[in-house]
């Protein structure tokens, strides 16, 4: 299982059995808040204060219970365990990548197929040119001009 199914599966199983899975992952993602303010980030992953005296201030204010969990993964940690409360949910995260924003006809069509069995958000990239990619948990559909153009250049090269 190693350090990430560990660190994540304790608080999952701890929250499971007392019922609080939606406390437990509302007050992570107010902890993630508070982790990514620079302060914070730097007083992290500096060395010269020692381990035990960060996990006690740190507990002290009252945020986390950081004895089982490495202070410089505590984010991914976090991430991880959101990911086994999408998991939880029955939910598949889905991310839409368009070269442009959709119009708001394209975007509603796009929407009510997604709906109906995934958790959507949503990118703009120019890069793509073109098109849309559509990705859900590891897979993913690309559409893009881009990617038809480097298949095009790929297939035109001399063997």
């Amino acid at each position: 299982m190693g350090l990430d199914g560990c660190s994540v599966s304790a608080p999952y199983s701890a929250a499971h059995q007392n019922h609080e899975l939606e406390a437990k992952e509302n007050s992570l993602r107010g902890l993630q808040k508070v982790l990514t303010r620079p302060k914070v980030v730097d007083f992290i992953a500096t060395s010269l204060i020692p381990r035990p005296v960060k996990a006690k201030l740190l507990m002290d204010i009252g945020k986390a219970a950081t004895e089982n969990v490495r202070l410089k993964h505590l984010c991914r940690m976090i991430n991880l365990y959101h990911t086994v409360m999408v998991a939880h949910r029955n939910e598949a995260l889905c991310e839409v990548i368009t070269a442009e924003p959709l119009d708001n006809r394209t975007k509603r069509a796009l929407r009510d197929i997604l709906q109906k069995f995934i958790k959507s958000g949503k990118k703009n990239f120019e890069d793509i040119i073109g098109g849309i990619i559509v990705g859900f948990e590891n897979k993913h559909v690309d559409l893009s001009i881009a990617r038809s153009l480097n298949d095009y250049r790929e297939s035109l090269q001399p063997v």
